[in-house]
């Protein structure tokens, strides 16, 4: 499977909100949140034993295989933290559930991306990308996601781009990969008004429940030729792939 790609904070959350008179302090605290906080102890719990074990061995990121396994564990971190978006719908939270959820996730969330960005800035001072016939796909492919979902920092995936742009057409890094930064890039999350029309059609938003819809894209009639190119299927089976993924308000 792809690794989980999210256009922000809480696209599978799809959190819904109670009107504004029920959102009252007092209203939050009648309501148990008891099931919330064992939930949020739980992932606090396990992502500090992921990181407890990646420190077991001492860093050296000059050596490439230990640069493997640091890269594998911020994906897997990534990984776990964007499944776990998923409890509101798994464990039936109520509507204060939610936005108590919401708030209080938030936070993880920024702080699992933040620290993955700024350890891969860091091993990108010593390597320029984690080339394929060097690292494997496997390790470009861990690479990829933490940029993808480095949407609070625009410029550093405006330049993991431009690298990605000069590597893909060798497979030096998976063109697949490059496709969806390349419109990741132009949907600029961080900042919409900046946004310009993707090329492939991969990002987008959910719609409803069980529907999703790409944003704006360059000649919309000749996308699957440019998917193809770069090895994706057609809009319709991506379109598709979203079924399960897009939950009711």
């Amino acid at each position: 499977m792809r690794a989980i790609l999210l256009p922000s904070l809480f696209m599978l959350l799809a959190c819904s909100h109670l009107p504004a008179q029920a959102r009252s302090s007092q209203t939050l605290q009648s309501v148990s949140i008891s099931k919330v906080d064992a939930d949020l102890r739980a992932y606090d719990s396990t992502v500090a034993n992921m990181e407890a074990t990646v420190a077991a061995p001492k860093a050296n990121p000059k050596d490439m295989g230990w640069v493997k396994k640091k890269l594998k564990h911020m994906f897997d971190v990534d990984q776990y933290m964007r499944k776990q978006m998923n409890l509101p719908f798994e464990h039936s939270y109520n509507e204060a559930e939610k936005e108590y959820f919401s708030k209080e996730y938030s936070k993880r969330f920024k702080q699992v991306d933040n620290k993955n960005t700024e350890d891969l800035k860091g091993l990108l001072k010593i390597y320029r990308w984690f080339v394929t016939s060097k690292f494997g796909a496997e390790a470009d492919n861990h690479a990829w996601t933490l940029v993808q979902h480095a949407d609070e920092q625009p410029e550093f995936q405006k330049q993991v781009l431009a690298i990605l742009t000069g590597l893909y057409k060798t497979k030096e890094t998976s063109p697949k990969n490059y496709a969806y930064l390349f419109d990741r890039v132009a949907a600029s999350f961080s900042d919409i008004g900046n946004r310009k029309l993707q090329r492939y059609g991969t990002q987008g938003q959910c719609t409803g429940p069980g529907k999703w819809a790409p944003i704006p894209m360059e000649e919309p009639s000749k996308v699957d030729q440019r998917r193809a190119d770069v090895g994706l299927g057609s809009m319709a089976e991506y379109i598709a792939m979203f079924k399960n993924i897009c939950h009711s308000n």
